[in-house]
């Protein structure tokens, strides 16, 4: 589903541009896809070497990629409108285009390689069906990508003249270049080039910011209506043949011709379809919220907590909720660890996702911010996305807890 999220825009445009470049300057395409995807591949390199030293250099470096591929992509559509009256420019504007593929790869590449390293949580076995069913959508999502890149390069080329190729490029790169500019303007905002109160056209830059966060799909969707009607017009313009034929045979091979191009047509209408189904319906129920596990009651007497170990001892991820005298509704949660007789006990957040707690998926605990899952032995004891541990006692068949220990972390549960 991420792939798809990420690529499939720049795969419908990447489709466009191979079409439209004339066999002379195709090769130049085609470099540029291929140098993109090396630099890509070694950011991603550079930060697998050294994750510490080099991850916030590399943020930085990405934020910086953003502002130039809007700028780049904001330069081709000037170049198309300058070239659609002067063809001297229409090289120029192929090789700039070259360009913003070159730098839209070293920028797409990394974080699709580094799902790769997303298959197997923390906690998972590595032939998992969990872990296979991550291998299998990444794949997928890659094939769906080939899929549009590859439909929209035939359908754009049965386009039968110029002036149409132009407009549905010109239309792709301007939804390319929106897409990027409201990226760079979050990118700005963060490496302190403007405020959150800069205004832009009469909108804020936390507007934009804003607008992106609640519409992160709305470019793929633009990208794919646009395909949607190049399709329609391509299907429309070749149901029949059109002129007169010197024998059968060239009817019957421009028959053929027509029959592709429709074929093709109906090629991209599927991956337009499939991605939509991934960025939608796949990612609902990626996101869709898991259902909570409610606090259960527990005895309580003199500032002391007490749980039977019988109430706890099934395996199951069990939350407790106490409310201190400040009103802080602080979380805490028992599991009994597989082996042995010991008990997992923390509060419902950690040092590294807060307060967003946990939620349990079959056998499994499982952080609800970042999809870890938790390794049942470790629960109890410091570091990672473990819950945050805190003091506890066992005995006589019970766990006794002393609300000191529970609000002394009170103020992470604001």
């Amino acid at each position: 589903m991420a792939v798809t999220d990420h690529l499939a825009a720049f795969a419908f445009m990447l489709g466009i541009i191979f079409s439209f470049a004339h066999s002379k300057i195709k090769r130049l395409v085609l470099i540029s896809t291929a140098l993109g995807i090396l630099g890509g591949c070694i950011v991603f390199g550079i930060r697998l070497y050294d994750p510490r030293g080099m991850n916030l250099i590399l943020i930085a470096f990405n934020r910086r990629l953003v502002i130039t591929i809007a700028a780049l992509a904001l330069l081709a559509v000037l170049l198309m409108i300058i070239s659609w009256g002067v063809k001297i420019f229409e090289p120029i504007n192929i090789f700039e285009l070259g360009i913003l593929i070159l730098v839209s790869l070293i920028y797409l590449v990394p974080p699709v390689l580094q799902y790769t390293r997303e298959f197997v949580y923390f906690g998972e076995s590595g032939i998992s069906t969990n872990a296979l069913l991550r291998a299998l959508g990444f794949t997928l999502g890659i094939l769906a990508c080939l899929l549009l890149t590859l439909s929209a390069y035939e359908v754009h080329r049965s386009l039968r003249n110029d002036c149409e190729k132009k407009i549905f490029l010109f239309s792709s790169l301007l939804i390319y270049a929106l897409e990027f500019s409201a990226a760079a303007v979050a990118a700005m905002q963060r490496l302190k080039i403007l405020k959150t109160s800069d205004a832009i056209f009469n909108i804020t830059v936390f507007d934009i910011m804003i607008w992106r966060g609640a519409n992160p799909n709305a470019f793929i969707f633009a990208q794919l209506i646009l395909g949607l009607v190049m399709l329609i017009f391509v299907i429309r313009t070749h149901l029949k043949p059109a002129g007169e034929f010197a024998n059968k045979a060239l009817l019957r091979k421009e028959k053929a011709r027509l029959r592709d191009c429709r074929r093709w047509s109906w090629s991209l209408f599927t991956a337009g379809a499939i991605v939509i189904f991934i960025v939608i319906v796949l990612h609902y129920y990626d996101t869709k919220p898991p259902a909570e596990v409610q606090p259960e009651p527990y005895e309580i007497s003199n500032g002391i907590i007490s749980i039977e170990l019988a109430q706890v001892s099934d395996g199951h991820l069990h939350k407790f909720s106490y409310v201190t005298p400040n009103k802080y509704d602080v979380r805490f949660l028992i599991v009994k660890k597989p082996a042995g007789t010991a008990y997992g006990v923390g509060l419902d957040a950690c040092e590294i996702c807060g307060i967003a707690g946990y939620y349990e998926r079959g056998d499994e605990v499982v952080c609800r911010r970042c999809d870890v899952v938790m390794n049942k032995n470790t629960i109890g004891f410091k570091g990672g996305c473990n819950p945050i541990p805190f003091e506890y006692e066992v005995r006589a068949g019970k766990i006794f807890i002393d609300t000191k220990e529970l609000e002394q972390h009170e103020k992470r549960f604001k």
